[in-house]
């Protein structure tokens, strides 16, 4: 019996000895706080794989997204690898979405493209870093605006990147332009900015309104030949019709194509327009209108813009009814064409809308569209209201012949007009 409990003993202390040999297992808070210390004394091989090791310890808990900014920054800032701390800093990003550490990462990765624009070696890569720095800076600001790293980093680190930008872009004959329109009132945040681009809208619509009235002569033309144009489309088809409806056209001097040249002309002003309100964007982030001010955007964040520089969802809204209405009221001289032009219309509308609220286009730019589609109907409701019609001449009272004799009227119609005289009795 001694010798079974002996026996016993010693298994029991065999297995208990590795236990007790075994040290304790640092917490990772301490693991981050010691791969902290030996960064700072610039042993970083040793610090990258603490901050690994605490990442493995720590798992999904927030601790473990902290690792992982630390270790993105040790890459990025001291060990220049770039693609390392930018991957680390998209799964962050993809995993949180929305939060302080999202918007941390968003932000570090604009400080990267900007540390990667001070070390490139040509014009051509600076410029793409620069625009990539601020394409995140732009992305904490509209996607994080609540967020304490969007109201404070992040928001000094796009000041400076625009003022860096408006400086620059002061030679630009385009931003000298923009620069007079705003003088004029005198630079007011209230006044100056949104009066610029309303005068340049109506600048613009001058330049195009010849070129739209012809449209609207030639569409007021066509639909005037519409009943033509069905009594053709009942004897031809195909080829055919086309023909005979264009000799018509030609007949009639009619362009069936002139709506097409305010449009292509239009193109480039728009795409110009964009551009030269990227360069003034600095300034016009110091400009306000009606309810895009700060007070509104404080109130209603990432819905209402805080200047004309910034993304304004209720504009963008009322510009898309704009469109609808303004693309609803264009004139179609083809009947058939009009139900594919309701489904147009909407596409159109859809797709403008989507499109302007993904990229953030800035309040300046939408405000100048939606203008100018108010202008544009105007012009429609005046110019292609139906013409009035002539009244017809009042008709002639008729009279009734005098009574002639019958044999008169009959046998010699060149005496028609000499009557007998009645013959006086004696």
């Amino acid at each position: 019996m001694r010798t079974l409990s002996l026996a016993l003993l010693l298994l029991l202390s065999w297995f208990a000895v590795p236990v007790l040999a075994q040290t304790p297992q640092p917490s990772p808070d301490a693991v981050l706080l010691q791969a902290q210390r030996n960064e700072e004394q610039g042993r970083l091989a040793e610090a990258e794989k603490l901050y690994q090791r605490a990442i493995e310890q720590a798992g999904s808990s927030p601790l473990a997204a902290e690792a992982k900014l630390r270790l993105a920054a040790l890459y990025m800032r001291k060990m220049e690898r770039y693609d390392d701390a930018l991957k680390i800093y998209e799964d962050l990003i993809k995993q949180y979405r929305v939060g302080e550490i999202a918007a941390e990462a968003a932000l570090r990765i604009g400080e990267l493209y900007e540390l990667r624009m001070q070390k490139a070696t040509n014009d051509k890569e600076r410029g793409t870093f620069e625009q990539k720095a601020l394409e995140f800076y732009r992305r904490v600001e509209n996607e994080f605006g609540g967020t304490a790293v969007a109201k404070g980093e992040g928001k000094r680190r796009l000041d400076a990147l625009l003022r860096r930008i408006d400086e620059r872009n002061r030679s630009h004959p385009a931003y000298r332009f923009w620069d007079i329109l705003v003088a004029l009132t005198g630079r007011q945040p209230w006044l100056s900015y949104w009066v610029a681009i309303v005068l340049f809208t109506l600048i613009v619509m001058a330049l195009l309104t010849p070129l739209r009235l012809a449209w609207f002569r030639s569409i007021r033309e066509m639909k005037k030949l519409e009943p033509e144009v069905k009594r053709l489309r009942e004897r031809y088809k195909g080829q055919e019709l086309n023909e005979k409806i264009m000799e018509m056209y030609k007949q009639h001097k009619v362009n069936p194509a002139a709506g097409c040249l305010p449009m292509l002309i239009q193109m480039p002003i728009l795409i110009y327009l964009y551009y030269a309100i990227r360069l003034y964007e600095y300034q016009f982030s110091k400009g306000y209108f009606l309810w895009i001010n700060p007070w509104m955007a404080e109130k209603f964040p990432g819905i209402v813009g805080a200047n004309l520089g910034q993304h304004d969802l209720p504009l963008l809204l009322l510009y898309a009814i704009s469109l609808y209405v303004t693309q609803r009221l264009t004139p179609v001289s083809d009947p058939a064409q009009a139900e594919q032009m309701k489904i147009t219309s909407l596409f159109m509308t859809i797709l403008m809308l989507y499109m302007m609220y993904t990229w953030h286009f800035p309040s300046a730019f939408v405000l100048y569209w939606f203008l100018s589609n108010i202008l544009m109907t105007i012009q429609q409701l005046h110019y292609m209201k139906p013409e009035p019609i002539p009244s017809a001449p009042a008709e002639e009272a008729t009279k009734t012949p005098e009574p002639v004799a019958a044999a008169t009227a009959a046998g010699n119609p060149a005496k028609y007009h000499h009557a007998r005289k009645p013959r006086r009795r004696r």
